[in-house]
């Protein structure tokens, strides 16, 4: 091996410094480059920066960054994974993870509604007596001054749980939704009519908390 091969391989890199200093120390004369700085700071203008120190920065990290910011929305995103690869695997198992957790968010929904409304109906099953009493005061002209303001406040809640009282004289009869305690033939209807309403319904929405309890007049043919 040649002493020229020896001197190549144990080189060791160099390095490179810039002379900063304001006073040329050859000459002592003041650089020109020095002058302008300094006059810049006078005029209370910021120095200007190296456009190219940010991304020599980013450079010595490893980070390519293109001298044009627009290109970064050029960028494409990753490809899917390939069929049958290890990341693939894993791909499938989140989307069958975020199916099942979507899946239990609705199941999970509407067991409360459910719960909800199960809650709304005892509490209105449990009022129905008094919701009677209330009915027969007022068919009798007994519920004035305070405690038909009461009465007043107690309907409006229930409205607000959207429970509904129905069942009026003249309403058609549906065996869905009315209950008939007493029927008679009548030449004045065309269609099985309720004439009485001894006991008036209550629904939530199309569930029916308790049928309303009638007469029903039937056309005589």
């Amino acid at each position: 091996m040649t002493a020229e091969g020896n001197d190549e391989s144990s080189e060791e890199p160099g390095f490179t410094f810039s002379d900063k200093r304001r006073v040329d120390p050859n000459t002592g004369e003041v650089r020109p480059e020095a002058d302008a700085q300094s006059a810049s700071a006078e005029a209370g203008e910021e120095p200007t920066a190296d456009p190219n120190a940010e991304q020599a920065d980013a450079s010595d990290l490893g980070v390519d960054i293109p001298s044009d910011a627009s290109g970064l929305e050029d960028i494409e995103p990753e490809a899917e994974p390939e069929p049958g690869s290890e990341a693939a695997g894993y791909l499938a198992d989140l989307k069958r993870i975020n199916a099942e957790y979507a899946a239990y968010r609705m199941r999970a929904d509407r067991e409360r509604e459910r719960a909800a409304l199960g809650g709304t109906i005892k509490v209105v099953e449990a009022l129905i007596p008094v919701l009677d009493e209330v009915k027969l005061a007022r068919d009798n002209g007994d519920v004035t001054g305070p405690f038909e303001t009461h009465v007043n406040k107690l309907v409006e809640s229930l409205n607000k749980l959207g429970v509904e009282q129905y069942g009026e004289v003249g309403d058609e009869f549906d065996p869905n939704i009315h209950e008939a305690l007493m029927q008679q033939p009548s030449d004045e209807v065309e269609n099985p009519t309720l004439f009485l309403v001894m006991q008036p319904g209550y629904r939530i929405g199309e569930r029916i908390i308790r049928a309303a309890r009638v007469g029903v007049q039937q056309p005589e043919d």
